[in-house]
């Protein structure tokens, strides 16, 4: 089944309601960095098709990246402290086949932003850094759900993820919302954004963190029902955004970054970095997922992850590479004060941490010293020992963006290599794997980032050829909108494009 539309122009839908905005780009009088420059808010609906591409698009890539932004649709209640965190989902599906590329993006209507569309602006404060709260209408959900963490195809359905509430469901072609999705009434209030799949059976292993618990899941491939779960009680209200899985482990990590929605009521920061509740320092948990046993080591220090690359298993060890960062949230003893967001998040760095199961030591070692987030692998060697990584750079720290350069870490011979932005781009976003077919190395693929052009202040794709990942880029894929800057993404084959396609045009 196709999934790319016939040539055409590019349309575009405003918002057609009370408070929408004179044009699709829209910066509201404010310094606060997460509203202007790459994290600009964009208030279009767009599809565009036959994109100009600057080198080529290679043939063997066939199928859609679909990304998420972060982008508010109406004027944050407390601009000065609004977080990138607390954007509206958008999602982006870039088409590409046969050398050519699509486009369009939809705006994610959860129920929550139903009010605000019906109220003509926002209504729910900031989680993160805390703000004022309007008066929400009658039947209106008490907590926004945002979507606007993650994205991708799992059971025929692109769902997109917040940590916050339920996943959406979405038609993968029109980018059409269709409502919630609990895994056939496996979940019932919230999961993780990120979920890992597994490269043998095609099963989702993700969790869902509740104050103090962590459940664990394993949907079945086949038929999309939660098939496994297993709760851990933390001991605190820890912020749990990322996991690692190995052959036989399920890797968390507990640090003092909390999420207190008891302090999000009162109008105060919600996510909080308080040392006090940890006072052995962070903590690794591991879960047995042969027997379902849990036990827990102690890291050493007091740190969090942010992302994780992967995890493996070598002997006795349980080898976890991921970015650690030193403080992640409003430092306890300023939850009057805002914080700038290079103050709030740090520089995280590469860091490797191996866990002794036979006597429960844990060693650790730093990777790279190029500062960074958003790691990613070739997905297929999820649970196994893999030798390149890949991330975006935080080295400037610059004043208007969050990163500046694409880098590939080589765990074999411990280097990193960083490629900038050709031109004007800058600001990459975390970097996607896409195998070719048939692929017998783990670097036969390509990875693909959007980037953000600092003369057009629009996004570009572009593709490098993992394999040769110095080079230029092979493709580059000037859009006609700009993507603000999100979180996550994933590619879906053309097979699975198509099955989900299919899906969704019978639910449609």
């Amino acid at each position: 089944m196709s999934t790319l539309p016939p040539p055409g122009v590019v349309i575009t839908s405003p918002m057609n309601i009370a408070g929408a905005p004179e044009g699709p780009s829209q910066q509201w009088p404010t310094e606060n960095k997460f509203l202007n420059g790459p994290f600009t808010p964009w208030h279009e609906e767009t599809q565009a098709y036959d994109l100009p591409v600057i080198g080529h698009i290679p043939e063997d890539i066939a199928g859609a990246l679909f990304r998420i932004s972060s982008n508010p649709r109406f004027r944050p209640r407390n601009t000065d402290r609004y977080h990138w965190w607390e954007g509206d989902g958008m999602v982006a599906g870039l088409y590409l086949r046969d050398g050519k590329a699509a486009f369009r993006t939809s705006w994610v209507l959860t129920d929550s932003m139903k009010i605000e569309v019906e109220q003509g602006e926002a209504v729910y404060s900031g989680f993160v850094n805390g703000g004022t709260p309007g008066r929400l209408p009658k039947n209106a959900p008490l907590a926004k759900n945002v979507a606007n963490t993650n994205v991708g195809i799992f059971d025929d359905h692109l769902l997109v993820y917040f940590e916050g509430g339920l996943p959406y469901r979405m038609h993968p072609r029109t980018l059409e919302t269709f409502g919630t999705h609990d895994f056939h009434g496996g979940i019932d209030t919230l999961c993780t954004a990120h979920y890992k799949i597994d490269p043998v059976t095609g099963d989702m292993l993700f969790f869902a963190a509740t104050g103090p618990v962590i459940t664990w899941y394993r949907a079945d491939a086949r038929t999309g029902h939660v098939i496994e779960s297993h709760a851990i009680d933390v001991g605190v209200p820890v912020l749990m955004h990322d996991f690692a899985v190995s052959e036989n482990y399920a890797v968390f990590l507990v640090a003092p970054n909390l999420f207190r929605t008891d302090l999000i009521a009162q109008g105060l920061p919600g996510v909080v970095w308080d040392e006090s509740v940890l006072p052995h320092g962070s903590q690794i948990v591991l879960l047995d997922r042969r027997t379902l046993k849990v036990t827990w080591h102690e890291m050493g220090d007091t740190s969090a992850p942010t992302h994780f690359f992967n995890a493996h298993e070598a002997g006795d060890e349980v080898v976890v590479d991921c970015h650690r960062i030193t403080r992640l949230g409003t430092p306890a003893s300023r939850l009057g004060t805002p914080v700038t967001s290079h103050e709030w998040f740090p520089p995280a760095y590469s860091w490797q941490w191996r866990v002794n199961t036979a006597t429960g030591k844990v060693s650790n070692r730093r990777l790279s010293g190029i500062a960074g987030e958003f790691p990613k692998i070739n997905d297929n060697m999820l649970g196994k020992a893999q030798r390149y990584g890949y991330f975006a750079t935080t080295r400037s720290l610059a004043a208007d963006t969050m990163t500046d350069g694409l880098a590939r870490h080589d765990f074999r011979h411990g280097n990193t290599l960083v490629v900038e932005g050709p031109g004007a781009l800058t600001n990459p976003s975390e970097p996607v794997f896409v195998a070719r077919p048939g692929a017998e190395h783990e670097e036969d693929g390509y990875v693909l980032t959007l980037w953000w052009n600092r003369d057009t202040e629009l996004s570009e794709l572009l593709i490098h050829d993992a394999a040769s990942f110095d080079s230029e880029p092979v493709a580059r894929v000037p859009l006609p909108v700009r993507v603000p800057f999100g979180f996550h993404g994933n590619w879906a084959d053309q097979a699975a494009l198509d099955r989900a396609v299919a899906a969704a045009d019978v639910d449609a």
